[in-house]
Order: C-alpha cells, then structure tokens, then sequence
C-alpha cells in the first residue's frame, strides 16, 4: 500500500515495479530477488475491500 501510494501507482502498475525493483522488494521482506510477482493485482482490490478506507488509511500512518 505504501508503495502504491508513495508512487501513485495502480493495482497493476505496483505489482509490475515490485518485480523490476530490488529495492523495494528489499522494502517490503523480501530477501532474494523474486522474478515473479508475489500477488496478482486483483488481490489488492479485494485487501483494500476488507480493511475499507480507514483501515488503509490507518496503515499509511504506521509507514515509516
């Protein structure tokens, strides 16, 4: 999400630039650069369902 919202990215986009970009797989766990992505995009669409607004809103205010 923060990633997403950082770069102002769709769904798609952001899943297609985790998988380009070491730095923010690094970012988000990773340990070994992945070459596949980790999710399909509509995954993010049903989580951002099931947190709703303020639940996302919640997470961007933990994001260091």
């Amino acid at each position: 999400m923060y990633l997403q919202h950082a770069f102002k990215l769709s769904d798609e986009a952001v899943v297609a630039l985790w998988v380009e970009k070491p730095y923010h797989q690094h970012f988000t766990g990773e340990t070994f650069f992945r070459h596949r992505p980790p999710i399909d995009p509509s995954s993010l669409v049903r989580w951002r369902k099931r947190i709703g607004e303020e639940g996302v809103e919640w997470l961007l205010t933990r994001t260091p």
